[in-house]
């Protein structure tokens, strides 16, 4: 079984701005994230989504037996790493291209250093979340 974040999953589930809710009450890591799925998940209720009620209820059941702000933490920061690592493959990409003098694959590879630089930057404010 694959674990999913709440976050993740909000977006999945259409209802992101239950991410914002848990921060903007000073919550995080674990506490956080399950104040997510709470929010989520009285939502759903409320607009009788069984279906996205069970996901949640499924949700909870892992945050509570699996999530420590200890792990966590060591996942974000596995996660930041990553994207440390792929913003440098696509930067060295980039210069290949620019070295090649191909306008089409520069601003290709251009883009993609652009979406990893925004993934990095994401990873990197979760850090504190």
């Amino acid at each position: 079984m694959h674990k999913i974040s709440s976050c993740a999953l909000a977006m999945i589930l259409g209802t992101a701005a239950a991410c914002a809710s848990a921060q903007s009450a000073g919550l995080t890591g674990c506490a956080a994230k399950k104040a997510d799925v709470q929010t989520q998940l009285e939502q759903a209720r409320a607009h009788g989504n069984k279906a996205q009620e069970a996901k949640l209820k499924i949700a909870q059941k892992q945050l509570a037996s699996n999530c420590t702000d200890e792990g966590l933490r060591r996942e974000r920061e596995a996660d930041v790493k990553k994207k440390e690592e792929k913003l440098a493959a696509r930067q060295a990409d980039l210069e290949k291209a620019k070295a090649k003098g191909k306008p089409k694959k520069i601003a290709q590879q251009e883009k993609k250093v652009q979406d990893a630089e925004a993934e990095l930057k994401d990873a990197r404010e979760k850090l504190d979340q």
